[in-house]
């Protein structure tokens, strides 16, 4: 997130989230993910491609994620193209996020209607996918059409690397346990969270898939510091910014509108109206365990309940909190890397 200045501030920003990527994998992370927004401050990537391609070429180890590509906006066939590069350009360690955009600026801004945004979503996907076997590709579908088309390069990662769909509603949940896919969670509370990890498992099941909590991701804000009570202070303005500048450029302004939302957005005007019915706190965010945040020791006990109350192995830390500036992200994932992720070898961070 990052107020209108200078090209040169964006280009800070940018650097800034590379080192603290570099820091990352240096601490033992195991991944890494990058969003996609368009036409706003709030989000600086928006090519995520770019951006972990830059990314591939100053880290070795770690895995490099979007989460998630916005799958709508782009031709699938060049998608899986790009994704393929960056697979071997990062010898075989991309996961790819994917989703369709809940954003209607963007939806109108690109001309496109909100109402294909799911159906583009899911051809695209299926497009992809056979791209990714390298075998000669014709593709009939209501959106893309292709003629004996063949990937090159082809993936390091076979059949193709990790597919994660984002979710805030349960039938996607559903959906992506009945395809195999991951699943992550973004913003929800823990109750909701456990929901939607059971709704995840049940479809895979239910599909013949084994289930497999490796396969649902969490996201969480994040901050350490030595003190639980300088933590949960300083976290306080970032934290509080960042969903104002969510809620007033990111989705639409009020409950009226979010009831007129296109039929194939059902649970996302229902997700976003309880954060619009004013009992959207700080102290909320808290208890809500949306932020962790506090000394080493208390944040190592607020994971350890994330996990146990959403049964949950692969959390995915918000360490860079909205405009939070650069040096207090660096200590804050420092600290957590040192002294809370070794708690947690069993997880993945």
């Amino acid at each position: 997130m990052l107020e209108r200045g200078s090209p040169q501030d964006e280009s800070r920003v940018m650097r800034e989230h590379l080192q603290q990527w570099q820091a990352a994998e240096n601490l033992g992370f195991d991944a890494a993910f990058v969003t996609e927004h368009h036409f706003t401050h709030y989000n600086l990537t928006p090519s995520p491609n770019v951006f972990l391609a830059a990314a591939a070429g100053m880290t070795s180890r770690i895995k490099l994620g979007t989460m998630v590509s916005v799958v709508n906006f782009y031709h699938p066939w060049r998608l899986a193209e790009e994704s393929a590069m960056l697979d071997c350009l990062s010898n075989g360690r991309l996961i790819m996020g994917l989703a369709r955009s809940p954003d209607m600026l963007e939806y109108d801004h690109f001309q496109m209607a909100p109402e294909e945004g799911r159906a583009r979503f899911r051809e695209g996907l299926e497009l992809m996918k056979q791209a990714f076997t390298g075998e000669p590709v014709t593709f009939e579908g209501q959106f893309f059409r292709m003629n004996n088309a063949t990937i090159w390069p082809r993936p390091v990662q076979q059949p193709h690397p990790p597919f994660v769909a984002a979710a805030v509603q349960p039938g996607t949940f559903e959906w992506a346990g009945e395809q195999g896919y991951g699943a992550a969670s973004l913003m929800t509370d823990h109750r909701t969270a456990a929901y939607y990890h059971n709704t995840y498992q049940s479809a895979r099941q239910k599909n013949g898939l084994a289930r497999d909590p490796k396969q649902f991701y969490l996201a969480r804000h994040v901050y350490v510091r030595e003190s639980k009570d300088q933590a949960i202070e300083e976290a306080r303005g970032p934290m509080l910014e960042f969903f104002k500048m969510f809620y007033r450029d990111r989705v639409v302004a009020n409950r009226e509108q979010l009831d007129h939302m296109p039929a194939t957005f059902e649970g996302y005007g229902e997700f976003h109206k309880r954060n619009l019915s004013g009992k959207l706190t700080y102290e909320s965010l808290i208890t809500s365990g949306a932020l962790l945040a506090g000394d080493p020791q208390s944040v190592a006990e607020q994971i350890q309940q994330t996990a146990d109350e959403v049964g949950l192995e692969n959390l995915m830390c918000i360490m860079a909190i909205g405009p939070m500036g650069h040096e207090a992200t660096m200590q804050s994932l420092r600290l957590f890397g040192e002294r809370v992720l070794p708690e947690f070898l069993q997880l993945s961070l």
